[in-house]
């Protein structure tokens, strides 16, 4: 008999705890769940909720933190292993406070034009220095052979605030899309700063013709259409036609200039030589301007005014004083903001804009 109760005993033991596991199981798949939804729902309300918080998150991380990430960094290849990165003071300085003023050209020259690249740019291709000029490693007649050069991409990790930070390589046909590849979905990245119905687009430092890179995040920075398709843009298609037309190979460098704990570059620096023919084909240093002429932008939560806008009389929007994004009082955002959480302002888009809120990404006030 007391064997038996012994028996019993145990097994309501171990029914319990089996119940118990599998309760915990169930909590932390809701959990699960729950954060997965709240990462990636569009609902606006939650969408504002999330914004707000990882722009304070950004904001906390200021004094530098995030040009120490940046500056010990590792990367990845294209295939996407991991590698080990030179640090990011390899990386020839280009101070933006040192820039002219945007004047109506879509870049400017840095260094006189001249290329300058991080001996590890040159190693990783497989290029060795020889008397102030380069070789392939084994040349003997100090030339630069196609055949003994490494292609290859490199893409810098993200820094502290979540930034791009650089990407090179040595590009060739190797690198490009198959003949007929169309390029991929990107849409589900969303670099730093990004902000919705500002019309911002997704630029890549390596552009998916000459790197057949698609939806990766280190390679994507937020861009306005001026910076994408007439800054950056002429200069990636004349690199892609050289390519193409003479089989030769460039050593290419792109990396995005931030201004402070700003989260939306001020510009690309575009650096190009082109290896085969030490640089007579290819051979460009310039950075390109991130603006919209006659449009202010807040680079630090995306936020882009327009002289249109800018001009608008004050009238009535709804606050959501938790996440800080603002509403036409019709969307469907405002009307389900809590009751404490909400607040009703007469002002200009312009005002709200300047007091640090968002506008909603849906009813684009």
């Amino acid at each position: 008999m007391g064997k038996n109760n012994r028996n019993s005993g145990n097994q309501n033991n171990s029914s319990n705890n089996g119940s118990q596991r599998r309760l915990a199981l169930a909590v932390l798949l809701v959990l699960m769940l729950s954060f997965f939804w709240f990462m990636v729902t569009d609902n606006p309300a939650v969408k504002g909720l999330r914004d707000r918080y990882f722009m304070e998150q950004s904001a906390e991380e200021q004094d530098g933190s995030g040009s120490e990430e940046a500056g010990n960094s590792t990367g990845s290849s294209s295939d996407g292993a991991s590698e080990r990165a030179g640090n990011s003071e390899d990386v020839p300085d280009l101070d933006s406070s040192a820039l002219p003023e945007y004047n109506g050209d879509h870049y400017v020259t840095v260094n006189g034009n001249t290329p300058d690249f991080p001996d590890d740019v040159y190693s990783r291709a497989g290029l060795v220095s020889d008397g102030g000029t380069w070789k392939t490693e084994g040349s003997k007649a100090g030339k630069i052979e196609s055949g003994k050069l490494n292609p290859y991409e490199y893409y810098g990790e993200l820094d502290g605030l979540g930034r791009c930070t650089v990407a090179y390589g040595c590009l060739g046909e190797e690198t490009m899309p198959a003949e007929g590849t169309e390029r991929g979905d990107i849409s589900r990245i969303h670099p730093s700063g990004w902000a919705k119905a500002q019309n911002w687009e997704r630029c890549h430092l390596i552009a998916w013709a000459l790197s057949d890179e698609n939806a990766n995040e280190r390679n994507l920075v937020t861009g306005t259409h001026y910076l994408n398709h007439d800054g950056m843009r002429p200069l990636e298609e004349e690199v892609e036609h050289y390519i193409w037309n003479t089989g030769n190979h460039v050593l290419y460098m792109s990396r995005p200039l931030f201004s402070g704990n700003e989260l939306i570059p001020r510009g690309v620096q575009m650096t190009v030589w082109s290896c085969e023919d030490q640089g007579k084909g290819m051979s460009f240093n310039v950075y390109c301007f991130n603006v919209t002429p006659g449009a202010e932008i807040n680079y630090v939560n995306g936020v882009v005014t327009t002289e249109e806008q800018a001009q608008q009389e004050p009238r009535l929007y709804v606050v959501n004083k938790r996440s800080g994004v603002f509403h036409y009082p019709t969307c469907e955002g405002a009307q389900s903001i809590y009751k404490k959480n909400r607040m009703e302002v007469t002002a200009t888009r312009k005002e709200l804009t300047d007091q640090g809120y968002v506008p909603c990404g849906y009813c684009e006030p």
